[in-house]
């Protein structure tokens, strides 16, 4: 008795293809429950890092700053920095007789950071509009005090670099603001040269207090930075107003990390309790294949639940093994499904629990359904009634109805505010999935109808369907599941790509409507009114938009070179018959607005004679006016350059033909996408998991014609040596597999698509801007999988026809 026991783990070796769906098996579940605990936490260091790129670099520790207090003051509290900045208030210095508005500013390696345009040295360092202005040269003494010009640098222009990015507001100049407001500073090279300024400069001085540091990667080291940096921060004692934008950035990126740790938890849910009903099937094929040793056991006294543990002691290895790979699989192929590579500490531990926790609860599966078979053979009858009588595909479909109804009253789950992050409603995001499963569950049970049925079709005209059909009617339990699994793969990628695809697009395309163009600043009126001429460089990319109150006054034969819009032809033809017809100028409404006559500040009267249901900047409610009819360019409230060009290019531009500008405005900054990209990221790993699932309908297409060889060669021999065509034996392959292959195609793209296009919409992690989320193009997705599910089709076609040509017609009969 105790050496069938022994031999059970080497017996699994007699069985290779057992052994080899066993470790696919759980593979395949501990991928899952790994990539999910490594794409959650990948989500959560991805989210800051997006926060983190979007701050200045010497905003990430928390910092300080203060003004009105005394120069002497200033400089001593920058001193206690690791990179502290004083300004004086803005004056007028004196350098020979000439005074222009300016300030003086200390910020240590600042020098470094600056482009010479003449001199350098260690004294005085002033920038190019105030050695113009006062016509400073090198050499020139500062009035009431003994520092000297040694350098004259180039000003400093929004964008500005990373180093300088924290002090732009006081560094960088607004050139169309007044005369005082703002203003380049005049850099001295030293802390103790601000002690030699004059004495109007010693006053109402302004300090920043930045401490660099290395960005964290997780969110573990970001909470202990900004731990740490406040603790710094209380124990200089210094009365001045702390920012920490760490902490945003820190509670951004756990929501998102919930958001989409807890959406995708149903999914795997549901693919653990997939891949535990396919561990309980292999466990039922042993049972099957070991009837006779365990009905032996079971004579000699062995008990259903020690021959359970039967089939622990033979299929738990390749269990155990197959959650380990999956373990190694999720880690290798992080950088396929994730967001990012960066781990919190202790993650893979983690996922190594969840993977043990499912090997565990795959062995117990197989103890139970192994016990439970030899109770159901050999003391008991099975039971006449099934689950498969229950309508599971009805409990689903009920199922998506409420999830719809959610989805269609709640969109993500809660009403959004600008800035803010989504939190999720699993539910709603559940709809689609659920209309696929509820899909596939009808399909399956409408083909195994139809196989039951198929034995009154009469094919012969056609031999290779009828051959066809017959060999699907005889594997009626391998198709159904084939096919289950197929059209939940088809059905889960099409979703998940079609919903990461659309949050893209519907971030690009929100953020080009909130600016207007790929780039836009801000210029004086002197371009509009024929003083100051374009840049060359800028002709064809680039428009000049007036923004008045609820109107835009755009020039119609440039305006479509810039600006993102849909349908630039039929946007172009409109505008350009914009006319005046005396105190009247004709416009074009948008969206909502009211459809009368309208007078607008700096405008004429505007008379609307034709809509749009949206436009760039306006959103859906304003006018647009056509340039020729505004009588008075200076009238109107601001001009703005727009430009299809990056926000570099085009200040470039503008800085080397000396025009200046303000309010610089880049559409790949402009909107937070982080609601965006948490959806995207859920959505994401969704088709992951559809990669798997059709991997596994694949490898279960493939190993069901491998297990059926024997009998396809016995069939295709016979079929061959009574006249019938290799062609047509060939062809009556295809057609098993290919129709196979083409039924889980077309549902699960049929209830994909269907399913995300009406969900698509209604996912919107910002509604209070337009357009919303939009169905992309599907057809290069489905051209792909039609692509691949074709070649397993002629792979599987080819299984099954190489056991017919070696197969020796004796042995065969034998």
């Amino acid at each position: 008795m105790q050496l069938p026991w022994r031999a059970a783990p080497r017996a699994a070796l007699s069985s290779p293809l057992t052994l080899l769906v066993s470790i696919a098996t759980t593979l395949l579940l501990g991928f899952v429950v790994a990539a999910a605990a490594l794409h959650s936490s990948s989500a959560g260091s991805a989210a800051l890092a997006y926060q983190q790129s979007r701050m200045c670099p010497h905003s990430v520790h928390p910092s300080l700053d203060g003004d009105g207090m005394p120069l002497a003051a200033a400089a001593e509290m920058a001193a206690r920095s690791d990179l502290g900045a004083a300004y004086t208030p803005i004056g007028r210095p004196d350098f020979n007789g000439l005074a222009t508005y300016g300030r003086f500013g200390y910020r240590p390696d600042a020098l470094s950071h600056l482009t010479v345009v003449q001199g350098g040295g260690t004294g005085l360092w002033v920038p190019q509009t105030i050695a113009t202005a006062a016509r400073v040269q090198i050499g020139d003494r500062l009035t009431g005090s003994s520092l000297v010009v040694t350098a004259i640098y180039a000003d400093l222009a929004q964008p500005v670099s990373g180093w300088w990015c924290s002090e732009a507001k006081t560094v960088v100049p607004n050139p169309l603001g007044g005369d005082g407001a703002s203003t380049s500073v005049i850099w001295v090279a030293s802390s103790s040269d601000l002690a030699l300024l004059p004495p109007e400069f010693t006053g109402y001085a302004t300090v920043s207090l930045r401490f660099p540091v290395e960005p964290p990667a997780t969110l573990a080291e970001a909470e202990a930075l900004r731990d740490k940096g406040n603790a710094r921060l209380t124990s200089l004692g210094l009365s001045l107003t702390r920012t920490d934008l760490l902490s945003g950035a820190i509670t951004a990126a756990r929501t998102s990390e919930r958001n989409v740790s807890s959406a995708l938890l149903p999914l795997v849910i549901i693919s653990v309790l997939v891949g535990l009903a396919g561990v309980g099937t292999v466990t039922v094929q042993w049972a099957q294949r070991r009837h006779s040793e365990l009905r032996l056991l079971w004579v000699r006294g062995a008990s259903p639940l020690s021959l359970g543990f039967r089939g622990v002691l033979e299929l738990g290895l390749p269990l155990v093994l197959g959650g380990l790979l999956g373990l190694v699989a999720a880690r290798l192929l992080l950088p396929l499904y994730a967001p990012g590579v960066v781990l919190a500490a202790g993650t893979l531990w983690v996922a190594l629990g969840l993977v043990l926790a499912v090997v565990v609860l795959s062995l117990a599966v197989t103890v139970l359904v192994a016990a439970w078979r030899a109770h159901r053979t050999f003391q008991t009858q099975a039971r006449t009634r099934r689950l498969s009588l229950v309508p599971w595909e009805l409990v689903v479909a009920g199922l998506a109805v409420v999830a719809w109804v959610r989805l269609s009253h709640n969109g993500l789950g809660t009403a959004l505010k600008p800035g803010s992050l989504p939190r999720v409603d699993v539910a709603a995001l559940a709809f689609p999935l659920l209309v696929v499963l509820a899909a596939a569950l009808l399909a399956t049970r409408l083909l195994r109808w139809s196989l039951a049925w198929s034995h009154h079709v009469q094919w012969w005209r056609v031999p290779a369907a009828q051959l066809a059909l017959r060999r699907l009617a005889a594997a009626a339990g391998p198709v159904t599941g084939v096919l289950l699994v197929g059209v939940l793969a088809v059905g889960t990628i099409a979703v998940g790509s079609a919903v990461a695809g659309a949050q893209q697009s519907a971030l690009d395309s929100k953020s080009g409507v909130f600016v207007g163009a790929n780039s836009t600043v801000q210029v004086s009126q002197d371009i509009a009114l024929g003083r100051v001429a374009l840049p060359s460089s800028l002709r064809g990319n680039t428009t000049l938009v007036g923004v008045s109150t609820g109107a835009l006054v755009v020039d119609p034969v440039t305006f479509t070179d810039a600006a993102v819009l849909n349908d630039a032809p039929a946007v172009r033809s409109l505008l350009s018959g914009l006319r005046r017809d005396g105190e009247i100028a004709q416009a074009v409404r948008i969206g909502r607005s009211a459809n009368q006559e309208i007078q607008v500040p700096g405008l004429p009267l505007l008379k609307p004679v034709a809509s749009l249901p949206s436009f760039p900047k306006l959103g859906t409610r304003g006018y647009v006016v056509a340039r020729d009819s505004v009588p008075a360019a200076e009238q109107v409230g601001s001009w703005h350059l727009w430009s299809s060009l990056p926000l570099s290019a085009l200040t470039s531009a503008l800085q080397a033909e000396g025009i200046h500008y303000t309010n610089v405005a880049d559409r790949g900054r402009v909107l937070d996408g982080l609601p965006f990209l948490t959806v995207e990221w859920t959505f994401g790993f969704v088709a992951a998991i559809g990669v798997v699932l059709a991997v596994v309908a694949a490898v279960a297409l493939l190993l069901a014609v491998e297990v059926r060889r024997r009998q396809n060669a016995v069939s295709g021999a016979l079929s061959t040596r009574m006249g019938m065509r290799p062609s047509v034996l060939w062809s009556s392959h295809l057609l098993e597999v290919g129709a196979l292959a083409l039924l889980a195609l077309g549902i699960g793209s049929v209830a994909s698509f269907m399913s995300a296009g009406a969900a698509v919409p209604r996912l919107d992690p910002a509604p209070w801007l337009n357009p919303a989320p939009m169905l992309p193009d599907l057809l290069p997705l489905l051209g792909s999988m039609v692509t691949c599910g074709a070649l397993v089709v002629v792979v599987a076609a080819w299984l099954a026809l190489r056991g017919v040509r070696t197969a020796r017609m004796g042995e065969l009969l034998r």
